[in-house]
């Protein structure tokens, strides 16, 4: 297993590289992830996510600390992903990379969908609008897979959060579908 201190410097020499990355992690039923490193910060980095063939698809936020192995993509894919309009990738504006709570309030910027991914579950995601974040719990309106809005917020603990996502195909679709939903909270 890579040390945090390890994949920081990686990823950081992968930012300058312009190469994509596949990236192991370790808790249990975590995916690979696939893309350009755009941004790393004390905790958390961030990818320009690719999917099958280069064909870029948001953003994808993880903890450092899960990284298990980093390796540079040896395809095709990242030459395709070089003649692309999104090209070349470029971090979200103003997001802390510091702790999950400034990753979660800086990447669903205009009231975006997010998905967030817990540790230890498999194939699961919570989608939603944020609506207010605390010192360790992050509260979200969510949006069924069928395109509704659960009635209230539903809370999620912030130390079991591994990946957050902005921006990709399948939360831009279902957005389309389910509209804008309820309004984020007042602080």
């Amino acid at each position: 297993m890579a040390s945090k201190k390890k994949a920081h410097a990686r990823l950081t020499r992968a930012i300058g590289e312009q190469h994509m990355v596949r990236i192991e992690r370790t808790p249990k039923f975590a995916d690979r992830l696939n893309g350009f490193v755009v941004a790393v910060g004390d905790e958390w980095a961030v990818i320009a996510q690719s999917s099958d063939g280069g064909f870029f698809d948001g953003h994808l936020a993880f903890r450092l600390r899960d990284v298990k192995r980093i390796r540079r993509d040896k395809t095709f894919e990242t030459t395709f992903a070089k003649t692309q309009p999104e090209w070349p990738p470029t971090p979200p504006d103003e997001v802390g990379l510091n702790s999950t709570s400034e990753v979660i309030d800086g990447l669903p910027h205009g009231g975006v969908l997010i998905g967030i991914q817990k540790d230890n579950e498999w194939e699961a995601i919570w989608i939603g609008k944020l609506d207010e974040l605390w010192k360790r719990v992050v509260y979200l309106h969510e949006v069924r897979p069928d395109a509704t809005w659960h009635p209230a917020p539903l809370g999620y603990k912030l130390k079991a959060i591994t990946t957050v996502e902005v921006g990709t195909r399948y939360l831009q679709g279902l957005a389309a579908i389910a509209g804008d939903g309820p309004d984020r909270a007042e602080s």
